[in-house]
């Protein structure tokens, strides 16, 4: 069996359960959409494998690493999902089968990169990351906002985060992305536009995106 596969059947008992209760063989089999047979072989390796408890005419639930591999898997697709919609513009039905093909294969540091770049946490299963991206752990690291940095003040950017896909939209478009440096060339007012330098250039940023580009200060 494929790796894909047993991570098909982790997250599907995952969505069935959320780690809360046994799924039933029958249930599991129609859910995935494949036969009970099926399941009970896959159910059996898994078991084997320490990532699943199963019992015969009781069910099959996730143990600890199951249910964090579970997890982990389930935030890669939401996070792709989520950067194909809110980024690229795709649409939802094709957003989740596209993020179904590569939660299997895109690496831990590739997620971290776009987690970063749209703006999460993106769900529950944030809080279970075993690598929280900067975002995640806003708050408690020492990034500060464009919006409240001080002429003169600069840094590499940290993370995006907003509750407006637009503004994470308009903000990658013009190049603020992760990584980046950037420096507070100066500020009208506490409320006026900021004129940041990035990548050579001056742009001029409003409060409201300004706020939404965290950075690590003098890094």
């Amino acid at each position: 069996m494929s790796s894909q596969s047993r991570e098909d059947y982790l997250i599907s008992i995952l969505r069935l359960t959320e780690g809360e209760r046994a799924a039933k063989t029958t249930e599991l089999a129609s859910f995935m959409g494949v036969s009970p047979a099926s399941v009970t072989e896959m159910l059996k390796i898994l078991s084997s494998e320490g990532y699943v408890e199963y019992e015969k005419y009781k069910g099959v639930s996730l143990t600890e690493s199951g249910l964090n591999l579970a997890r982990q898997i389930r935030k890669k697709h939401h996070v792709v999902e989520r950067f194909l919609t809110d980024v690229l513009d795709v649409d939802h039905q094709t957003a989740h089968e596209e993020a179904h093909k590569m939660e299997h294969v895109i690496s831990d540091d590739s997620m971290l990169r776009i987690c970063q770049m749209v703006g999460t946490p993106v769900d529950s299963d944030c809080k279970s990351c075993n690598n929280p991206c900067k975002a995640a752990m806003a708050g408690k690291q020492s990034t500060e906002s464009l919006s409240n940095m001080d002429g003169g003040e600069h840094g590499k950017i940290a993370f995006l985060k907003s509750d407006d896909s637009e503004t994470v939209k308009k903000l990658i478009a013009m190049g603020f992305v992760p990584g980046r440096e950037v420096s507070v060339e100066g500020r009208v007012s506490n409320k006026g536009p900021r004129v940041i330098g990035i990548g050579g250039s001056t742009v001029a940023l409003d409060v409201g995106m300004a706020a939404a580009v965290f950075v690590d200060v003098g890094s």
